[in-house]
């Protein structure tokens, strides 16, 4: 046997034997995963291999109401030894993944987040800190929106709970979310473990329910996917016929909506935000294996960002821009000049809108571009996410509580449908 022979065969031997590897592999898996899934059913618990997104669709804080992939994978379902009902899911959005546990309130009760061990806040948090309970001990931290709902929670019976669920744990990261108690990490590996730490939970929600806590219950949310901190913002999914008066690309064929979102936040303009799809093809040339000179079709995919505001009357054309090539109107700020580009039909018009006032905020703000055509504020995002939509939306409405009540006027509205809004400009 040549030299090159016994290398082909010692890689046939190599090849062989990591198939015949991964075959046992999965084979071992595949019997344990069944398993731990006779296990869960001996307890009385039900195993639920594919959940429907309902299994979540009540959650709306972080790690849930974040991002626009939310995909809940294997799910445990059962009830506490007092009848409270728990599940422990795994779940996975844009900036996380891993298990959840949670146990179920008798009140839908604010945000509020606990975390102590070795563990840290959860991506998206928005709330502020409040002072942990001495009775928690060192290493705790508390973070709410309302301080005083926050102290009324944490009573002392609560604080000996959460130490109690923290013992043999590396931390706890616990929070209310609705009519749930949500805790990450649950001991899932491990039915037995688990069992003893869904009975702590119960506990700890025991606690909760007893304390006097109704002036701060919640109204149940719109059957609906929810967004963290934007009530109302609604997932629609796909919806092609946007494309017929939205600014997309029109190069190209096999267009198509993907993530479509509306919404508005708070007196701000509605939205519309999704991401367009399309393709195009070219042909280029190659050479064959045979140093034959051939030609071939290869298709290309595209995407882009579009988002939209409706404004409740027509505007005259505006666009608010970065510096580039072009200078656009000149103001009278040369720092403004140097950063921006307006670009307008009139530029009277421009500097009504455009004063003094509006040109700091846009400075401060650091938006991103976008322009007026009629009744829509079209924005170039630079990526379709929730951040992005948020940002913008805060954006828009301060710029427009900026613009003078008698430029609405000549519009042809009798007030401003945005007043000014005194708050420091979104960065």
């Amino acid at each position: 046997m040549n030299s090159g022979a016994a290398v082909v065969l010692v890689f046939l031997v190599i090849a062989a034997v990591l198939v015949v590897g991964g075959i046992t592999w999965g084979i071992v898996a595949l019997v344990r995963r069944q398993a731990y899934i006779n296990s869960v059913k001996q307890r009385g618990w039900l195993f639920v291999n594919s959940p429907a997104f309902d299994a979540v669709a009540r959650l709306g804080n972080p790690p849930f109401g974040i991002g626009f992939e939310r995909r809940p994978d294997d799910q445990i379902i059962g009830a506490t030894s007092t009848g409270r009902p728990f599940q422990v899911i795994e779940y996975k959005n844009d900036h996380w993944s891993g298990w959840v546990g949670m146990v179920t309130l008798s009140r839908r009760l604010p945000e509020l987040w606990i975390t102590g061990g070795e563990t840290g806040p959860r991506y998206g948090v928005l709330a502020q800190d409040v002072p942990a309970p001495p009775q928690l001990g060192p290493g705790w931290r508390v973070g709410a929106l309302d301080v005083p709902y926050a102290n009324a929670v944490l009573t002392a019976q609560l604080c000996q709970q959460l130490n109690a669920l923290a013992a043999g744990q590396p931390g706890v990261n616990l929070s209310i979310d609705g009519d749930q108690v949500v805790v990450l990490d649950p001991p899932r590996k491990e039915l037995d473990k688990l069992g003893q730490w869904l009975e702590q939970l119960g506990a700890l929600a025991a606690v909760i329910d007893a304390t006097p806590l109704d002036q701060w219950i919640q109204p149940e949310p719109p059957p609906r996917l929810t967004f963290y901190h934007h009530p109302e913002w609604y997932w629609i999914g796909v919806d092609d016929s946007l494309l017929e008066f939205t600014p997309v690309n029109r190069g190209g064929h096999g267009h198509r909506t993907d993530q479509v979102i509306r919404g508005r936040d708070g007196d701000g303009p509605p939205f519309i935000a999704f991401e367009h799809h399309w393709k195009t093809q070219r042909t280029e040339s190659y050479t064959d294996s045979n140093g034959n000179s051939q030609t071939r079709t290869v298709t290309e995919h595209h995407s882009e960002p579009i988002l939209g505001f409706q404004l409740p009357i027509r505007m005259p054309p505006l666009t608010v821009g970065r510096k580039g090539l072009s200078s656009g109107i000149e103001f009278e700020s040369a720092e403004f000049n140097r950063r921006f580009a307006i670009f307008a039909q009139d530029p009277k018009y421009a500097y009504d809108v455009i004063h003094p006032r509006q040109m700091e905020y846009l400075m401060a703000s650091q938006g991103a571009p976008f322009r007026i055509e009629g009744e829509w504020v079209w924005f170039s995002p630079g990526e379709h996410s929730q951040p992005a939509i948020a940002h913008c939306s805060a954006y828009l409405r301060g710029f427009l509580g900026g613009v003078p009540r008698f430029v609405w006027r000549n519009l042809g509205l009798s007030e401003s449908p945005f007043p000014p809004l005194e708050i420091p400009a979104a960065r």
